[in-house]
């Protein structure tokens, strides 16, 4: 497709990239109300009426936002909820005792403001504080790495190789999830910078 509904497509495309797959679905939506209303007045009337790409695309933007809060948020809940489980299933299947060593003060006070951090990211998501947000699910995904970091080299420390298996596969779990909130807090940090909030 050529013409003025391409050139505005591409716009869109262009003002949305930091977010391929809102791109995806607003072009698409786009492209079928221009489609209807150039049958009727010609593409480039159709586009005139539109309005400009920057303000649709920023509406757009917007209005997948709170959706976008949420999301982080269930990420850095479902992690500190796995990293909770999955400390506790180490220290009872490895029989690692409590103690007041270092990695253990770590361990447990990283776990502990992550908690925090993501409570206070929840209440401030449901207030629309998008920069509060951030800056506490960032808090939180760095206390849960400490934390994460820790729990593993207390649990390898008190068990040795013997061990391997369950602190390697809870490791890669853990891995996995925080990977899963780092992605989430980059989309989130994207649609921040764009929106300039």
């Amino acid at each position: 497709m050529s013409g003025p509904i391409a050139t505005y497509l591409d716009e869109l495309d262009d003002v949305l990239a930091f977010d391929p797959r809102l791109s995806r679905r607003v072009r698409d939506e786009i492209e079928s109300h221009l489609c209807d209303t150039a049958a009727q007045v010609g593409e480039a009337a159709a586009v005139r009426r539109f309005g400009r790409p920057a303000e649709i695309a920023r509406a757009y933007a917007e209005a997948a936002l709170p959706d976008r809060l949420r999301r982080s948020c269930v990420a850095a809940a479902l992690l500190g909820g796995a990293t909770l489980l999955l400390m506790q299933l180490r220290s009872v299947i490895l029989d690692i005792p409590g103690g007041t060593d270092p990695l253990t003060w770590f361990d447990r006070v990283g776990l502990v403001a992550a908690l925090v951090c993501i409570g206070a990211a929840w209440r401030m998501a449901s207030h629309g504080q998008i920069a509060a947000v951030r800056r506490w699910l960032h808090f939180a995904a760095g206390s849960l790495a400490l934390s994460v970091g820790a729990s593993l080299l207390r649990a390898y420390a008190a068990s040795g190789d013997a061990a391997f298996v369950l602190i390697g596969g809870s490791a890669l779990v853990e891995l996995l999830l925080l990977g899963g909130l780092m992605a989430q807090l980059a989309r989130l940090d994207r649609y921040a910078r764009r929106l300039a909030v």
